[in-house]
């Protein structure tokens, strides 16, 4: 019959087991106390800082370690201007708040929803682009979208209303009735063009009437 042998307990490991065990959840309940220092809000334009802030759930300042980014992002994207978001935590107990927004081409009066670059819908109240006034055709429509998403936000806004004005030459063809009190006339297949608006105003001065970009590319001065 073999001897067994009796270890001895190691109530050295063992106290060094406890000690860092105990200095674990110590550091935890500290750390938990500490609250978020600094908030950064990065890539939004008509979504407000503060709310973005208060969508993420920071506008109380929660502890920096138990926050949850993932129900943050979640609450953020509940806002229909809002296309993606990221956050991260950054060292001295700041977050780091990434927005995406919706590119906004016009609004569609038929609808009465703010149409997106990328097509969808939303439903929401922005003074600063442009209404469509009258009917257009699907077609037409989805052309009319990605024609848009090429022009800069800058020129988007100086539109005011937009109105589809086919003839027999093109059915593409529309008239913007700017914020200045000038009147672009222009077609689909030309529409990058538009871009240049600021540049030619700066051609043309104070002088307002009618531009043609559908046809020759010149202005026409009002009496």
């Amino acid at each position: 019959m073999k001897n067994q042998v009796k270890r001895k307990f190691n109530f050295k490991k063992f106290f060094i087991f406890i000690l860092v065990l105990v200095s674990f959840f110590a550091l935890i309940i500290y750390g938990s106390k500490i609250k978020v220092k600094s908030i950064i809000v990065k890539g939004n334009s008509r979504v407000k800082d503060y709310e973005v802030i208060e969508l993420a759930r920071l506008d109380n300042y929660p502890s920096y370690i138990t926050y949850n980014r993932f129900i943050g992002k979640k609450h953020i994207l509940k806002n229909k201007l809002i296309k993606d978001v990221k956050i991260r935590k950054k060292k001295n107990f700041t977050i780091v708040i990434e927005v995406s927004e919706y590119k906004l081409l016009f609004n569609l009066r038929s609808e009465n929803k703010i149409v997106a670059s990328d097509g969808s819908r939303i439903d929401a109240a922005i003074e600063d682009i442009p209404s469509v006034i009258n009917f257009v055709s699907e077609d037409i429509l989805n052309k009319m979208i990605d024609k848009f998403s090429y022009l800069s936000d800058d020129v988007i806004t100086k539109i005011s209303e937009i109105e589809y004005s086919p003839n027999l030459y093109d059915n593409e063809r529309f008239i913007f009735y700017m914020r200045d009190s000038n009147t672009v006339y222009v077609t689909l297949n030309k529409i990058k063009e538009f871009n240049n608006y600021n540049k030619i105003k700066e051609q043309i001065g104070t002088s307002k009437g009618i531009l043609y970009l559908d046809s020759g590319n010149y202005f026409e001065i009002k009496d």
